[in-house]
């Protein structure tokens, strides 16, 4: 009978400790969303900064996100296939698969309306030419080179 009893009682302390441990449901999407200031949002399991209202050159854009830290994040330039996705209506470009959780976003318009500027915006990916770098307008989602030394806008993710 000891030897049961204390075979039940470490079993409900190893059980203790496993639900003491055992992680906290995460917050739902739109939980987190709900929680962003006006302007952040969330698409593609990315959160995304508001766009800049000033353009600058490609070296400036990679500061601006390497080196903020808004939200307690760190953040980085999105791809050219991240911000097309941005901009696509049903979510998807070829392998990249979008949802957009915060304020129930699904088209440029709706960016607009949270303040976002819908001019080109620098991307992390290169060129296949030195001295460029992919731009994507926001407005139509469409992706063109843009000399490293031009401006264009700069929204950051994390």
């Amino acid at each position: 009978m000891k030897k049961l009893i204390l075979t039940s009682t470490a079993l409900l302390l190893a059980m203790n400790v496993v639900w003491a441990d055992a992680p906290k449901k995460a917050a739902s999407p739109s939980d987190v969303a709900a929680k962003l200031p006006p302007g952040y949002i969330i698409n593609g399991g990315l959160t995304w900064a508001p766009v800049t209202a000033t353009a600058v050159n490609f070296a400036k854009a990679e500061d601006i996100c390497s080196s903020s830290t808004a939200l307690g994040y760190k953040w980085r330039l999105p791809t050219k296939d991240e911000l097309i996705a941005l901009t696509r209506y049903d979510g998807s470009v070829s392998g990249v698969r979008s949802h957009i959780a915060y304020r129930n976003l699904n088209k440029p318009s709706q960016l607009r309306e949270q303040g976002w500027t819908l001019h080109d915006v620098w991307s992390s990916t290169a060129g296949s030419i030195s001295g460029l770098q992919f731009i994507v307008n926001l407005e139509g989602g469409i992706a063109n080179y843009g000399d490293v030394n031009g401006i264009s806008h700069v929204t950051c993710v994390k």
